[in-house]
């Protein structure tokens, strides 16, 4: 068997790097649909916000505020109580999604009392026991409802052949 002549060798290699480097047609590209979930037994969206947002394989989640789904008014007055309303609606919407607590990348937490930290922390490690998220704490004056703390999350869930719910 002759080897190929290295002139063919390397029109062939032009041409592959060619098919493989060329930008692609706009109709070839997938772009990501933006998907507004409502997620019953999760806190409701207030004012002009959507409860999450699905943009390609992420999912925004907006501040969820301590409110008893089924009464929609505010729990108990207690950081504790409070923090883990704001937690199992996140847990809710994570689920929905085919996910899980375990796929939160990003948490930002608005608290109105500094010193109620530590007794959230003890909530929070409930739930963030192994590999938490990146986390941001802040302190603010006030919170809707006159809540004492605030969670907006981001969640990249399994892909959806993985996922346990369907969109």
């Amino acid at each position: 068997m002759e080897p190929y002549p290295l002139s063919l060798i390397m029109i062939l290699i032009k041409e592959w790097i060619k098919m493989n480097l060329s930008p692609q047609p706009e109709s070839a590209l997938q772009k990501p649909q933006k998907v507004v979930l409502v997620v019953e037994g999760a806190t409701p969206a207030l004012g002009q916000a959507s409860q999450a947002i699905k943009y390609g394989d992420i999912v925004y989640i907006s501040g969820q505020l301590p409110i008893d789904p089924q009464s929609s008014k505010l729990v108990e007055n207690d950081i504790t109580v409070q923090t883990e309303a704001c937690l199992q609606s996140i847990q809710k919407i994570a689920d929905f999604v085919g996910g899980a607590l375990s796929n939160v990348m990003k948490m930002t937490i608005y608290v109105v009392a500094m010193e109620d930290l530590p007794a959230m922390e003890k909530v929070y490690k409930k739930y963030f026991s192994y590999q938490p998220p990146a986390r941001t704490i802040v302190g603010v004056a006030r919170l809707p409802m006159n809540a004492r703390i605030q969670m907006d999350a981001i969640i990249y869930p399994p892909t959806r052949e993985k996922a346990t719910s369907a969109f």
